[in-house]
């Protein structure tokens, strides 16, 4: 995989973006900048980190081996890669919140966002985003925000941290197909944060529900069960997990 790394830069996802609509034959590309002004995360949410301690970078992956349809399997698939790799470093309680935030005992110290390009109702491209808290220690006003510096009481070699995320991951992600589905979404479901746990979310109209994260679709939603025993299914925006 190539990689790039740049001092500053707005978004790495939207440079690596700008870089496949001016060559679309790129080869898969690894974009890292110590400082981001203007990252991104889901929901519309920006992704704050300080400066030269944490790893902030997006892959270019182009002629992804999935359809549309199951766009999630791609996320789903980061995520656990991700989660996998950072278990060789001994953090305590790794698990991924859905549908794509990397937990370590109850704080987010991770945050992926995936945004892919379609053409012609083909996916021609994944944008691979992923901010990862390291060395940073203090998250002010930010109580749920932790790193892997604060969870285990170590300091890391951001190169080496990056070296490990990126070892093995074209290639992981060249054989994404279809028939891995069950594999991947086994393996996601494995690591589901307060998947089968009493919790608390908040709908789009600001009232709250209480329910067990029961499942996650091939699609990517959220599956609930309620008070009432009922399976609720949920999109992105429909819900949020208050833990």
């Amino acid at each position: 995989m190539h990689l790039i790394k740049v001092n500053a830069i707005h978004s790495t996802n939207s440079f690596a973006r700008q870089m496949f609509r001016e060559n679309s034959n790129m080869p898969a590309t690894c974009i890292v900048a110590k400082m981001q002004m203007e990252g991104r995360g889901q929901r519309g949410t920006s992704w704050d980190a300080e400066d030269g301690k944490n790893l902030t970078f997006s892959i270019v992956f182009p002629k992804p081996g999935f359809s549309p349809a199951r766009q999630f399997l791609l996320s789903a698939a980061v995520a656990t890669h991700v989660a996998g790799v950072l278990e060789k470093y001994r953090l305590p309680r790794l698990k991924v919140k859905w549908p794509n935030d990397i937990m370590s005992a109850n704080l987010k110290i991770g945050g992926i966002l995936i945004e892919n390009v379609i053409t012609e109702g083909r996916v021609v491209a994944s944008i691979i985003g992923l901010g990862l808290n390291v060395n940073q220690e203090n998250f002010p006003g930010l109580l749920a925000a932790g790193s892997m510096a604060s969870v285990s009481g170590q300091q890391y070699d951001l190169d080496e941290v990056l070296g490990s995320l990126l070892e093995n991951f074209e290639t992981k992600l060249a054989a994404l197909s279809d028939e891995d589905s069950e594999a991947i979404l086994t393996d996601y479901k494995n690591h589901l944060f307060r998947k089968g746990v009493p919790s608390t979310f908040e709908l789009p109209d600001g009232s709250f529900l209480t329910g067990i994260i029961s499942d996650v679709s091939e699609s990517g939603k959220l599956l609930v069960q309620t008070e009432a025993e009922e399976i609720k299914e949920f999109d992105l925006k429909e819900i949020k997990l208050l833990y």
